[in-house]
């Protein structure tokens, strides 16, 4: 399953030849360029995505921020369901040993440099494994970060954000902040402590929280308001620890592990993991934000959503925090639903970026998705085990998403959504609906307007023409 250039490294006595600064990964591969007239069979470059053209005031990288998710480049090894791992990585040797750890980092560093993203991605736990105690984990993770904080200053990259991993353990099989155990919640915070420390020395510009286990799986056997004010007051602590030490960065939420259904085709949905089989309390972004605004945490916390029904939510809000840009095997970057969704996307971050929130409870309402960003969580399929293959993937979801903001730039300029948009609330302008909007009318006087005005006329929503419209600016 190698390449020629995919050798296992010869080992002695169970060790791992050591890696050297000089030592290459991905031979052969140098720094993907950005080449728009490249032939068909050339496809290791860039034919859309170029990071310094400035497109509607900014440049593309600035427009989408994107970062390459370290879990899914170099820690997934090609394994579902029905079949083993698949993949047979130069840095997978005795793949949980210090060693193997810091070979990914390396490898890692080498790929991030020759795509040329300025952010990652990462967990604490997808660094190092866990050690036997809480000491031996932090000392393992220490090491590897001072590699990491090496690479760092030799090449410019940091991470857009740095997580905490509260949910692979089988300690958090019943989940971390809302754990019946105080003693399983408070390691858990104090593996966070350590986590947020790691964020601020690598200069994280976000620090996520995802919980994944925080839930029930049956109501009987769970105290629902203890657990969920446990789990807000989890998050409090995070918050005050932030603010104690000066950190800048956005905290991060992700709301539930599911795949909600696309804004575009909203009978296709994702299969369901395992643990999204139980009721999570940020199940979406409308469950989260309930939560952080029932506890008063509203304005600690933002985002961080699939594109989709949450990223529309979480930006409407003004909440969104960085987008979780996916590809799963049945999806493929060619597909209109695809494009589609990314130019909802990028036309959504153009908004937020040119047009200033007019309502006051969102005064606060950002402009574009700094410091956030995309993070590009792209895991190869199981076939595909050549390391161009993961290049590929990357490669294409870049373009994708240059793409989409090109498309949503034409959108935007000509205007024909935002007119039809005007036209169709028109109503609220004046009369009955701006006094609705304002919120002035009462049900007494709504009574009287609709007994001298009779029954409503509304025209056609002409779905079906929009769609096409919408079609067009994606297929030219």
């Amino acid at each position: 399953m190698y390449t020629q250039h995919q050798k296992r490294q010869k080992t002695y006595g169970g060790r791992q030849t050591p890696v050297t600064d000089s030592y290459e990964f991905f031979p052969g591969v140098t720094r993907v360029e950005y080449r728009p007239g490249a032939s068909a069979e050339d496809s290791l470059c860039f034919r859309h995505y170029n990071p310094s053209e400035r497109v509607h005031g900014r440049t593309m990288e600035e427009w989408f921020r994107p970062a390459v998710s370290y879990w899914h480049a170099f820690s997934y090894q090609g394994l579902d369901r029905y079949g083993m791992p698949a993949f047979i990585r130069p840095w997978d040797e005795a793949p949980n040993s210090l060693e193997a750890c810091k070979r990914r980092v390396r490898a890692a560093f080498e790929f991030f440099s020759k795509l040329g993203v300025r952010y990652w991605t990462v967990f604490d736990r997808d660094l190092t494994p866990e050690g036997y105690t809480l000491e031996e984990s932090f000392q393992q993770l220490d090491e590897v970060i001072d590699l990491v904080q090496e690479l760092q200053q030799r090449t410019g990259i940091k991470p857009l954000w740095f997580g905490c991993n509260l949910f692979s353990h089988p300690r958090y099989a019943n989940g971390a902040a809302t754990n019946p155990d105080a003693h399983v919640a408070a390691y858990a915070a104090a593996q966070c402590k350590k986590a947020f420390d790691i964020a601020m020395k690598l200069g994280a510009e976000n620090f996520l929280l995802w919980g994944a286990r925080e839930g029930y799986h049956n109501p009987m056997v769970a105290d629902l308001p203890r657990e969920m004010r446990n789990y807000a007051k989890f998050l409090k602590i995070v918050a005050d620890y932030k603010d104690k030490h000066g950190f800048r960065g956005n905290l991060l939420i992700r709301p539930g592990p599911h795949r909600e259904s696309r804004f575009y085709n909203s009978e296709h949905r994702y299969e369901s993991e395992d643990c999204d089989t139980f009721g999570r309390y940020d199940y979406d972004a409308m469950s989260t934000l309930c939560l952080l605004k029932h506890h008063g945490l509203e304005r600690q916390f933002k985002l961080h959503v699939y594109p989709g029904r949450d990223h529309l939510f979480a930006s409407a809000m003004g909440y969104l925090g960085c987008i979780e840009y996916e590809s799963y095997h049945e999806e493929y970057f060619g597909d209109f639903r695809y494009n589609g969704e990314t130019t909802v996307m990028m036309k959504n971050f153009i908004d937020q970026a040119s047009v200033s929130s007019t309502d006051s409870e969102y005064d606060e309402f950002q402009g574009g998705i700094q410091p956030g960003g995309v993070s590009l969580a792209l895991r190869p399929r199981r076939e595909s085990h050549d390391f161009r293959d993961l290049f590929l993937m990357y490669v294409q979801s870049l373009d994708t998403l240059a793409k989409g903001l090109k498309t949503a730039v034409r959108l935007t300029s000509e205007g024909h959504f935002s007119r039809h948009l005007q036209q169709r609330y028109s109503g609220y302008q004046s009369g009955i609906g701006a006094r609705l909007a304002s919120g002035e009318a009462s049900l007494e006087e709504c009574d009287e307007f609709v007994k001298r005005h009779g029954e409503p006329n509304p025209p056609s929503a002409r779905l079906e023409h929009w769609n096409s419209v919408f079609r067009y600016y994606n297929e030219h």
